[in-house]
């Protein structure tokens, strides 16, 4: 028998991580996406204590990453409310004064990164709410179908009562075991008419094979799938770039250092049919305060920024291969900007249109003026109790358990791009569809019962992929997450699991936190 010291440090050294030396809150968040920010601000407001965990340097997702909207263009701005509004209100104040916005539309609020950032920062310090950044998940342990605590790269280990996983790509729901799809549905799986592999747009005239017979770089492999089979690729992803006009605000976009013009042939080729005459045909340029650009990946482009079948692996991808991904992105969008500029292919009007940007010197200065994020438009999503599909987007829309009304499009860039013959491709995956308001239950950021009974999911919910179409912006996740804060609390304070709050309760604090419902019976 060994000596009781030996028994009692074997016993610290297999324990000592998470039950000595964890770090213990009611409510742990992980992702410092605009969702985490609201979900752990509203878990403060109701009293619990919080810590926010990000994996980067820096809070707000995309919205601080080069999405500069509130996409209220497509929303019905009724269902909107809350922190988000708080938010989006103070962000755009900032943004817009004293500064002249050249080009804005109206419709959409819209704000400056770097402006942002602050904003959300002053609302996590006014909200008591501890962020440690770099805080890549290493593991997580369960026991009784609860999560006990999760732990970091580094060794640092967080305990809590409940657990948020406001992240793009649900990682501590994967790692907490809870059942997840990524991908699409073929159109038979739910019965959804806007399921699957899409064909909206006509195939393009134009070869997508070079010299030796190769498919060029953008075409991916493969035969073209059948039309509403499933699809393992989710919606594309690309860099939310911002430009600026403003020369005393531009860094100049040199050639860079791996530069192929081989990459950008498929759109010489588009170019040179007549088909694109401007910029604007080719990115989503969109007005920004002081001579800034917003620049998107364009949905009814033929080629634009995203890149075909890259985004495909990044769900399950480790953080060191998403980062490899991330680069990827990186350079083919600079490269992109420098051809535009000045390969003598592109037609001069288009060039001249270029080359008034350069990157925005006060955005990113820390990385190159490039975003923090990658666009994740879509990754994991949570099959959980209730899965929400086309249909409750369009025909079933009211739920006696809501806690969110949804309003946006349904909306799905091109996913992917194959070649049809010699002298054609197509354009896989688009989706545009005017929405209608539809209530999001409780049940979609709740996992099964048996499947982890203190976790809330806010972003990677519930649905099909047709349905996520309609819930992945930003201002949706933003209820969803300060939802989930306080239904977090409600389940600790009534020593309850997450999906035993009781709604009509949840609802109520909704409500009183200035989020618009229809729930008659809540207001009473």
């Amino acid at each position: 028998m060994k000596p009781l010291f030996w028994c009692l440090l074997g016993l610290l050294s297999v324990t000592s991580t998470s039950a000595y030396f964890a770090q213990e809150y009611d409510v742990v968040v992980y992702g410092g996406t605009p969702a985490g920010i609201t979900a752990a601000i509203a878990a403060s407001k109701e009293g619990s204590s919080v810590v926010l965990l990000e994996q980067t340097r820096h809070v707000g997702g995309l919205s601080t990453s080069g999405l500069n909207r509130d996409e209220t263009e497509h929303m019905d701005r009724k269902t909107l409310g809350g922190l988000s509004e708080r938010f989006v209100i103070e962000a755009a104040r900032r943004s817009r004064k004293p500064i002249k916005i050249r080009g804005y539309v109206g419709g959409a609020r819209v704000w400056q990164s770097h402006i942002a950032e602050k904003v959300f920062l002053e609302m996590l310090e006014d909200g008591k709410v501890q962020v440690r950044f770099e805080q890549l998940l290493e593991r997580v342990r369960k026991k009784d179908g609860r999560i006990m605590d999760l732990a970091v790269r580094g060794g640092k280990v967080y305990r809590a009562k409940v657990f948020i996983d406001a992240t793009y790509e649900g990682d501590l729901m994967a790692a907490a075991g809870v059942s997840y799809r990524v991908g699409r549905e073929a159109r038979d799986t739910y019965g959804e008419s806007l399921a699957g592999v899409r064909y909206l747009d006509k195939k393009i005239k134009v070869s997508p094979y070079d010299k030796e017979g190769n498919l060029l770089p953008g075409i991916m492999p493969g035969p073209v799938p059948e039309e509403f089979s499933a699809s393992p690729h989710p919606i594309c992803y690309n860099i939310r770039l911002n430009l600026s006009t403003e020369t005393n605000n531009a860094v100049p976009i040199e050639k860079p250092d791996n530069y192929d013009p081989m990459q950008y042939e498929l759109l010489a080729r588009s170019l040179s049919t007549g088909k694109l005459k401007r910029a604007g045909e080719i990115f989503g340029f969109y007005g920004m305060p002081g001579g800034k650009r917003e620049c998107n990946n364009r949905q009814f482009s033929i080629v634009s920024m995203s890149m075909p079948g890259e985004q495909t692996a990044w769900a399950e991808a480790s953080f060191e291969q998403r980062e490899e991904i991330h680069n990827k992105y990186r350079e083919y969008t600079h490269g992109l900007l420098w051809f535009l500029k000045t390969n003598p292919g592109v037609p001069e009007k288009i060039r001249k249109e270029m080359a008034v940007y350069g990157f925005c010197k006060d955005e990113w200065i820390d990385n190159n003026h490039w975003p923090w994020y990658l666009y994740i438009r879509a990754a994991r999503r949570m099959i959980g109790p209730c899965i929400l599909t086309q249909a409750d987007t369009t025909k079933t829309r009211y739920k006696k358990d809501v806690i969110h009304i949804g309003s946006h499009f349904i909306d799905s860039h091109h996913v992917a791009r194959y070649a049809v013959d010699k002298d054609h491709f197509i354009n896989e995956g688009r989706i545009w569809q005017k929405g209608l308001n539809f209530d999001i239950p409780y049940r979609a950021i709740t996992p099964k019962a048996e499947e982890c009974r203190n976790l809330l999911v806010p972003v990677c919910v519930s649905a099909s992929a047709v349905a996520f179409c309609a819930i992945r912006v930003e201002p949706t996740w933003m209820h969803l997450g300060e939802v989930s804060g306080i239904a977090a609390s409600i389940a600790i304070r009534k020593d309850v699991s997450v999906q035993d709050v009781e709604v009509l309760d949840l609802q109520k604090r909704i409500i009183k936190a200035g989020i618009p419902l229809e729930v008659p019976e809540a207001g009473k």
